[in-house]
């Protein structure tokens, strides 16, 4: 996503450019200063940048900025200079108008921008001039470069994805703030405090166009509230929310509704990742805020934005317009707290129906539009409908036909001398005043089909700051009649494709992996692959529900049918989901029948123990065992013919388990933790086997840091060690890793850094490690930047790596014995073209053929 931010920036000429500093080359210490003098014309959406160069032996940079102010309507029409950096690596930050100057190193950063390498190399200061002024606007750049030893400083924190032990339930969140990251007034830690105070659930991070919040959580990761990573993506054409976005990601925001399909590009990534995008104050009436773009890319409306306004007024008008027109698309509201007077983390709030308090089920929630929306924690807003002994809320659809008379209640607490409302395709149907006890009812009896679908709105009759009333709570619709067809968005709906790379280096074409059951292919978030000595393959596969699933592939091509892994603990155990139809072992069928009602424990035997069978002629057992959500997993082939298997569990937990020749399998347990530990929270984890039998495990720590340990063949386990950074750095973070062992007992470990960049290093046979080097990029690039990655090792000595690169399309190169690299070379696509993909995994035969298994868009 940084090219289309970088080509966005026009050069501006720097001949008037003056530099003071030392008379000889810099030593340690010295400070060299260059100022850049400019001007932009007058215009709204422009922008331009400073390119400077860094030398070798710069550990800080610090800019500052100074312009022409132009108030043409004050606080409507100010002339603005937005300013940000980018360095040879990609962004570094942005600030926009909200500061005059920062500074970056290695060890700290301002607010809104990266700590990171200062690297030799090109640099860019960033420029968004908002000029009202007809003569235009004179500005002024100042670069301070100091020379020194590189500096380094703490790592990030991982945000936990889930809180453990909160199952389904209404949860409460604010998904729009703003801190001192961007142009707002609290840290982080003080948005937290408030966020609990004021009775929040969730919370979601969104800077304005920085992902620097993201990786500044080190000592503020709340136990107790979930922090759902994103950007506030702020165009000149309108703002939108970019939600579970992974730490340090950022999405760029130089584009318009002139540039044909690149918002479309940009929702799509973002529901590739899991996210949720969110058209933000769309009819907030100032410069940039005004939404520009449609509705036909975004997942959700944010109708109500902080203290209740006319605009919110006219949102709710529109939305509710979309609805009258069968658009079935959630309202949200939030906050968007910038510590302004008046400003409450959490009025208003999103009132979610997960069915955990973690990233993935609230996301889902919002999406579905099983919420509604609430000026505080004290209101209470209840909507269901009824039907034939059916029932349905907010974001259902309850199914009747066209003669079915519908009943629908909606209550109301904590909203004292309000007004509640029923609201149906035929407008305002049913209305009560609420009294001074704060709780209020209705009930309405109507006909279903014609009336399309039933929302409530509960209002306060005294004037706000521009308004008549106040709106206190407002709920999503429930529909009437069928469902319509999901829209195709991601819900774990990927689909894995399955290639071979022969040792003369051609590609097969990648074919679809067949799906569970009667599903013509596999469909989920995350896959693992282990090609076995025999020739044969086994893959894992996540679905969306976070089951966990089985198959090998023979030798000479052919699949057997999925089966899924039962979870830690849950050992030949298996309890179907409250909806779920469960054969077993060919023969049992059950269904439960209540929504919390429990069900006897199928039991299956043999070989298979651990699992469920698949049944007749490959059907799938359908259901999901106790305790077997997983959040990824990876496998490693042994050279005795068994895989070891680690999959980390929904609260961060890391599991092993070995899976023998002949099928039977240890079952899931905790692997151990540092210091004697008796388990070991994972970000993200890669396993590899050993050709002395044992494995080695990798991972990033709950710390956001990069660990290893070895479980040795004869079953007992290393302590972790924490690996070293690049360049010198004490720790290394990032959001992948993979790991492979090689044929003379060494392993080579490919990551992605904090800086999107691909990186690589070896640990030797006798556990001595090289240190982290960048891998070249395409065409001789110095950098490689993706955003999922693979490696294996083949029996000759080399290493292949595979990766998707920032344009979305996989990348293949090998390493060689003696060190050397090939270039980037791209696998051709189903469609003969380049295979695109949003993760990747690759392994490697005895044959020095690869397997290579693409998510990819279906």
């Amino acid at each position: 996503m940084a090219a289309g931010g970088l080509a966005a920036l026009v050069p501006v000429n720097t001949a008037r450019a003056r530099t003071t500093g030392p008379a000889d080359a810099p030593r340690p210490g010295d400070k060299v200063t260059t100022t850049y003098p400019g001007h932009s014309p007058f215009g709204f959406d422009q922008w331009a940048s400073v390119q400077f160069v860094v030398p070798q032996g710069v550990n800080r940079i610090t800019v500052s900025r100074t312009f022409d102010h132009y108030d043409g309507l004050p606080g409507i029409m100010a002339d603005v200079l937005d300013i940000g950096l980018y360095g040879p690596s990609g962004f570094r930050g942005w600030s926009g108008g909200a500061r005059d100057g920062f500074t970056v190193s290695g060890a700290d950063a301002t607010p809104g921008y990266l700590p990171g390498p200062v690297e030799p190399g090109s640099w860019s200061v960033a420029l968004g001039p908002v000029v009202f002024n007809p003569a235009g606007m004179n500005w002024q750049v100042v670069i301070t470069l100091e020379y020194g030893d590189p500096l380094t400083g703490a790592p990030y924190a991982a945000l936990p994805t889930s809180v453990p032990g909160r199952g389904e339930s209404w949860y409460r969140g604010d998904m729009h703030t703003h801190t001192v990251f961007s142009d707002g007034g609290r840290t982080l830690a003080q948005l937290v405090a408030e966020a609990r105070t004021n009775g929040l659930d969730f919370l979601g991070s969104t800077e304005h166009n920085t992902s620097s919040a993201g990786v500044s959580w080190a000592g503020s990761v709340p136990p107790d509230l979930l922090v759902v990573n994103g950007e506030e993506v702020t165009t000149r054409h309108g703002h939108w929310l970019a939600l579970g976005l992974p730490q340090g990601e950022f999405m760029d925001w130089h584009f318009s509704p002139h540039d044909s399909g690149v918002l479309a590009r940009h929702a799509d990534h973002v529901r590739d990742v899991g996210g949720l995008v969110v058209a933000a104050h769309p009819l907030t009436p100032a410069p940039g805020s005004f939404w520009e773009f449609g509705f036909d890319d975004v997942d959700a409306i944010e109708v109500w934005n902080g203290p209740w306004t006319l605009d919110d007024e006219a949102a709710v008008a529109m939305w509710a317009t979309m609805l009258f027109l069968g658009r079935r698309i959630p309202a949200v509201g939030n906050s968007d707290t910038h510590f302004a007077p008046g400003d409450v983390v959490g009025l208003p709030q999103t009132v979610v129906h997960a069915t955990s308090l973690s990233r993935a089920a609230v996301l889902d929630g919002v999406r579905h539009g099983r919420s509604y929306l609430a000026e505080s924690a004290q209101v209470t807003l209840n909507l269901t409908a009824r039907c034939g002994g059916r029932q349905a809320g907010p974001g259902d659809s309850l199914p009747v036909s066209f003669s079915d008379p519908v009943e629908v209640t909606v209550t109301v607490t904590g909203a004292p001398g309000t007004i509640l409302a029923l609201h149906t395709e035929w407008g305002p149907m049913l209305a009560t005043t609420v009294g001074g006890d704060g709780h209020g009812r209705l009930d309405w009896h109507g006909w279903g089909i014609a009336s399309v679908f039933a929302r409530a709105e509960v209002r306060r009759p005294e004037p706000g700051s521009s308004t008549l009333d106040q709106m206190v709570a407002l709920s999503n619709p429930v529909w009437f009649g069928p469902a319509p067809a999901p829209r195709p968005v991601y819900e774990g709906g990927q689909t894995f494709l399955f290639a071979s790379r022969h040792p003369d280096g051609s590609w097969t074409t990648p074919d679809p992996v067949p799906g569970v059951g009667t599903d013509p292919t596999f469909a989920g978030p995350q896959a693992a692959v282990a090609a076995m000595p025999d020739g044969s393959t086994q893959l894992l596969g996540l679905r969306g529900d976070n089951s966990l699933w089985f198959t090998d592939r023979s030798e000479k091509g052919s699949w057997r049918a999925w089966r899924q892994l039962a979870g830690p603990g849950a050992g030949s155990r298996a309890t179907p989901t409250a909806h779920a139809a469960a054969t077993v072992a060919g023969t049992a069928a059950v269904r439960a029948t209540g929504a919390s009602k429990a069900v006897a424990p199928l039991v299956a035997s043999g070989p298979t123990a651990g699992t469920l069978a698949a049944g007749p002629a490959g059907t799938a057992a359908g259901v999901v065992m106790a305790g077997s959500a997983f959040r990824e997993a990876a496998i490693a082939a042994l050279p005795d013919g068994s895989s070891q298997i680690i999959a980390t569990g929904i609260d961060g937990t890391l599991y092993h388990q070995v899976h023998q020749a002949d099928g039977r399998k240890t079952g899931f347990a905790p692997v151990p933790g540092k210091n004697g530990g008796t388990s070991w929270t994972a970000v993200k984890a890669a396993i590899a086997g050993m050709s002395d039998g044992s494995a080695q495990i990798l991972g990033f720590g709950s710390d956001g840091n990069m660990y290893l340990t070895v479980r040795r063949a004869d079953g007992t386990w290393s302590d972790w060690t924490l690996l070293t950074g690049h360049d010198g750095a004490a720790t290394f973070s990032g959001p992948a890793l993979a790991i492979t062992g090689m044929p003379d007992g060494s392993s080579q470990i490919a990551a992605i850094g904090i800086d999107g960049n691909v990186f690589h290093r070896i640990r030797s046979a006798a556990g001595t490690y090289t240190g982290f080097a960048p891998c070249r990029g395409v065409a001789g690039a110095r950098w490689m930047a993706a955003g999922s990655i693979a490696i294996a090792g083949t029996a000759d000595g080399c290493a292949q790596l595979a990766v998707v690169g920032s344009d979305g399309k996989v990348w293949h190169c090998l390493r060689h014995a003696d060190g050397g690299w090939t270039d980037w070379a791209r696998p051709t696509g189903p469609n003969s073209d380049s295979c695109p993909g949003g993760q990747v995994r690759l392994t490697a035969t005895p044959d020095g053929s690869t397997r290579l298994v693409v998510i990819t868009p279906s």
